[in-house]
This record gives C-alpha cells, sequence and structure tokens, in this order.
C-alpha cells in the first residue's frame, strides 16, 4: 500500500492552501480523499491521486 500524505503534505506538493483542500473537499471539484474515521476525523489523501490530479490541470492554451 502506498503512503497515505496528510493535508499539509498535499498543500506544499501543489502549490494550494490547506484551507483551499478543505474547500474543495465540501463543494467538490478536489482530489479524491479518505476519511480515517467517522467526524471530524483525519483526512489523507493517496499520492497516485494527488499526481493524476495534478496531471489533469495541465492546459496548453489559456482558451478553454
Amino acid at each position: 500500500m502506498q503512503r497515505l500524505l496528510n493535508e499539509k503534505e498535499v498543500a506544499e506538493q501543489i502549490g494550494v492552501s490547506v484551507h483551499w483542500l478543505r474547500r474543495k473537499r465540501v463543494t467538490g471539484g478536489g482530489i479524491p480523499f479518505i476519511k480515517l474515521s467517522d467526524g471530524k476525523g483525519a483526512v489523507r489523501y493517496e499520492q497516485e491521486a494527488v499526481e493524476a490530479f495534478a496531471q489533469g490541470r495541465v492546459r496548453r492554451s489559456t482558451s478553454g
């Protein structure tokens, strides 16, 4: 099993704030995540999911 990343590690890796990650978990459109327990449990991200998200954001033009 691959290592799971916490919010701070992911935010630093892709250049966003932890707040952005949290907001995207609520509103959608962010990186798939794993909730380790019910309620206010820890959230983790798989490295592969983070890389796929970043790769999906690559653009070759500003139009579109």
